[in-house]
């Protein structure tokens, strides 16, 4: 039985640190990519005054 315990626990850490290091390597690739909605916009182009900007 306590073989199996080692096993399964030598298992569980085994894909434990597989996802870990998944983890980093995914923030690291696209540490640069865009996060969210905040391109998008509600209002046309041509519905601004320039007063409003100033």
């Amino acid at each position: 039985m306590k073989t199996f315990f080692k096993v399964l626990i030598g298992l569980v850490t085994a894909v434990a640190a597989i996802v870990g290091a998944l983890m980093v390597f995914d923030k690291i690739v696209n540490k640069n990519r865009i996060k969210g909605n905040y391109l998008e916009c509600d209002s046309p182009e041509d519905d601004f005054d320039e007063d409003e900007i100033a």
